[in-house]
């Protein structure tokens, strides 16, 4: 009898030192893992320090091309807009000329046209030319 009891004390003992290690490993494990936990927490201040700088960069950059946009807005503005619309009357100008050049040549042509078919007749008969 004493030996059976031995083995259910030596398995106890395996046991209550299985369970140890195993404790023990978990213990482990656990503080690892709140170790790892503490560094992301402890990291998290930098990340959100970055964030902001990357966002206030952001931010003086977008400033930065809408003060750009006003002022090539501006100068299209008082600049470019009216050497385009001077542009644009030099144009009307030139195809009204062209309109009325063509309109003169037409007229001229035409009344060349008459007079030569009236004026013909008269000086070949004030030329006695028959």
């Amino acid at each position: 009898m004493l030996g059976r009891l031995e083995e259910k004390v030596d398995g106890v003992g395996k046991r209550l030192d299985r369970f140890q290690r195993e404790f023990t490993e978990e213990r482990r494990s656990s503080s690892e893992s709140r170790h790892r936990l503490h560094e992301r927490i402890d990291e998290q201040p930098h990340r959100i320090g970055e964030a902001e700088k990357t966002v206030v960069a952001a931010g003086a950059i977008a400033a930065q091309q809408r003060d750009v946009i006003a002022a090539l807005t501006t100068t299209i503005d008082q600049e470019i807009k009216p050497t385009m619309n001077q542009v644009k009357d030099i144009t009307r100008l030139g195809k009204t000329a062209a309109l009325i050049f063509a309109s003169l040549g037409f007229t001229a042509g035409g009344m060349f046209i008459y007079f030569s078919e009236t004026v013909v007749p008269l000086i070949r008969r004030w030329l006695r030319i028959e």
